[in-house]
């Protein structure tokens, strides 16, 4: 089993927050692209996240547990606040201002359309798991601590969630032959 670059200890906690960010970077990335769909707002929530990270880094406590746990849950708060803000913006300007401009998305195939079509169908808090476990890399132990779920009750609602994917997924894949 590969060491994790985030269990490097040094005497230089701006060095061991380099290793941290190394590691986390992509993972906090995706979840934060996956979650809100913009490349801009992951790019905001993603230097949020890190923003308050490297400003608590010297105030974690390795006995209350992990760092990895630690930074999905500020990232999780800051997907959240980027939903406030946007909504907060949108009724300020009364829905009027155009949201800024995406780059063109990449080219999907069909599959690809289908699986976004499928993830649509999920409720929040599915969303929120799957978004965890296979854009951020998380754990369920990690998801639990940081929804404030139990682990086994994260098992199953992923297990179902990806199961009912599963099964619209060959659906719609069916409908298509």
């Amino acid at each position: 089993m590969a060491t994790m670059i985030s269990s490097i200890m040094t005497d230089d906690p701006a060095r061991e927050f380099e290793f941290f960010y190394e590691e986390y970077f992509n993972r906090v990335y995706n979840y934060a692209r996956h979650r809100t769909g913009s490349r801009t707002r992951a790019d905001e929530i993603t230097s949020e996240t890190f923003l308050r990270a490297m400003k608590s880094w010297s105030k974690f406590d390795l006995a209350k547990g992990d760092r990895g746990s630690w930074l999905f849950s500020i990232a999780f708060c800051a997907v959240a606040d980027n939903y406030r803000s946007q909504k907060r913006r949108k009724w300020l300007t009364l829905g009027l201002a155009p949201e800024p401009a995406e780059p063109p998305p990449f080219k999907q195939d069909e599959r690809q359309a289908r699986l976004f079509e499928v993830l649509a169908k999920l409720d929040d808090r599915e969303l929120e798991i799957v978004s965890l476990k296979f854009y951020g890399g998380m754990t369920n132990r990690v998801i639990a601590q940081v929804l404030g779920l139990g682990e086994s009750n994260v098992a199953v609602i992923l297990f179902r969630a990806v199961r009912r994917m599963r099964e619209d997924f060959e659906a719609m894949e069916n409908d298509h032959d």
